[in-house]
């Protein structure tokens, strides 16, 4: 074919069954994390670069949370594109009567089933094929590629991502970065919000329930704290001009509504606070001595997390027998790059070339590891499905909109590699 870029195309339209098939595959080859190890599942992937053809590198801190690292480098000199994705998803209860197995990676009514197909190993697997139709015309680009899989997203990338760039360096870090995490294929997200996450603990003596006048109850005040501390969702940021003007388009605040939920256009702008974990208490007659509580804070863009660490330590002043820690691997700055780069609009030119709609840039709701990139100043972009099923017991994907994921991450490609 004279167009390399329909050419890039009917291949995929060509392999659509084997695509498919490999993503079954990879869903079916069990991650969750914790306790994660992911070696069955990056085997997954090993195995269909190697069936292609393509070498890919194995990078692991510990044995059983490997990293793949694959590159294809073009016939001339010019930029570096770098695709991330992970292969770790959160662990999934066991079925109950009549209902899916979480693991069958099975296809029925147009829809690919699974825990993690959402998040993201459909994203995961779709950077994967691109990379892999991109090696075959490697010789036509401008530059390299380059594919990293890793195993730590979901426990905060201190094994995964943040490992590989700080070890790798600039093998990995490129000029840009695409990644296939679930945005819904109506938007495609240059910016999300930080996390403060804490542990709070009440001590008190604890007593028999008949006994309240002899000690307090822990679990009374961490209740306290816990309705003390929404008044965080009160804090406004400081938004750069630019952000705030996205943020500000009823394009942009119509995207979010419609693809993450009414409402979601509100909260991308609003510090939201979290009850994750709430537990104290031995006894049903026993006035509990202790009580733990675990928050999750997520922080806008132009909210500093020191400012709202300030803000905590203020309210726990005023309970004495409340102890806190900060999750350190868990608790980061919120990240930006251009809404108006040029990945940005090659997304957008594609995306709806394919489909007839053209995504909108937004912020996400909740994090990636791509902000490991933005805060080296790389920008980096998220193209996915859709994340309305993430987490949930029949979590799955559309087909046709895994494929599109496929067909937009490969021609982004190439169209970046040779500019």
């Amino acid at each position: 074919m004279s167009d390399p870029r329909a050419e890039l195309l009917s291949w995929i339209e060509a392999d659509k069954d084997r695509l498919v098939s490999f993503l079954s595959a990879f869903v079916r080859a069990r991650s969750p994390n914790p306790p994660g190890d992911t070696r069955a599942a990056m085997a997954v992937l090993r195995d269909f670069l190697a069936q292609a053809g393509l070498a890919s590198a194995t990078h692991a801190a510990q044995e059983h949370l490997p990293n793949l690292v694959a590159h294809a480098e073009g016939g001339g000199r010019g930029r570096h594109l770098v695709y991330n994705g992970h292969v770790d998803v959160f662990p999934a209860a066991d079925p109950g009567p009549g209902e899916r197995d979480p693991w069958s990676g099975a296809v029925e009514g147009g829809r690919l089933y699974g825990r993690g197909v959402a998040d993201m190993k459909a994203g995961t697997a779709a950077s994967v094929i691109a990379f892999a139709y991109l090696a075959r015309v490697r010789e036509r680009l401008k530059g390299r590629v380059t594919l990293t899989c890793v195993s730590d997203e979901e426990t905060g990338g201190k094994w995964g991502t943040k490992w590989l760039l700080e070890t790798l360096g600039d093998e990995v870090l490129g000029t840009c970065c695409l990644n296939g995490e679930p945005s819904g294929v109506g938007t495609v997200r240059f910016a999300e919000k930080g996390t403060v996450r804490l542990a709070f603990q009440a001590r008190t003596p604890g007593a028999h329930g008949g006994y309240p006048h002899i000690s307090k109850s822990a679990t009374k005040i961490m209740a306290r704290l816990a309705l003390a501390l929404e008044g965080l969702e009160t804090m406004r940021p400081d938004e750069p001009e630019h952000v705030r003007k996205i943020l500000d388009d009823p394009r942009t605040q119509g995207a979010l509504d419609a693809y993450l939920g009414k409402g979601a256009a509100q909260v991308s702008r609003q510090l939201t606070m979290n009850v994750g974990v709430l537990a104290g208490g031995l006894k049903v007659n026993v006035l509990p001595g202790d009580c733990r509580m675990e928050v999750d804070i997520r922080l806008p863009i132009g909210l500093a997390g020191e400012t709202v660490r300030a803000e905590v330590e203020r309210i726990r002043a005023g309970f004495p027998e409340v102890s806190m820690a900060v999750m350190e691997a868990h608790s980061y700055p919120s990240s930006f790059c251009d809404p108006a780069h040029e990945m940005v609009r090659l997304v957008q030119d594609n995306a709806e070339a394919l489909s007839g709609l053209r995504p909108v840039p937004t912020p996400s709701l909740g994090g990636s590891d791509s902000r490991y990139w933005r805060w080296r100043n790389v920008p980096a972009y998220l193209y996915g499905p859709s994340p309305r099923t993430m987490g949930q017991r029949d979590e799955n994907v559309e087909v046709s909109e895994f494929l599109h994921v496929v067909r937009v991450h490969t021609l982004c490609g190439y169209d970046y590699l040779t500019r």
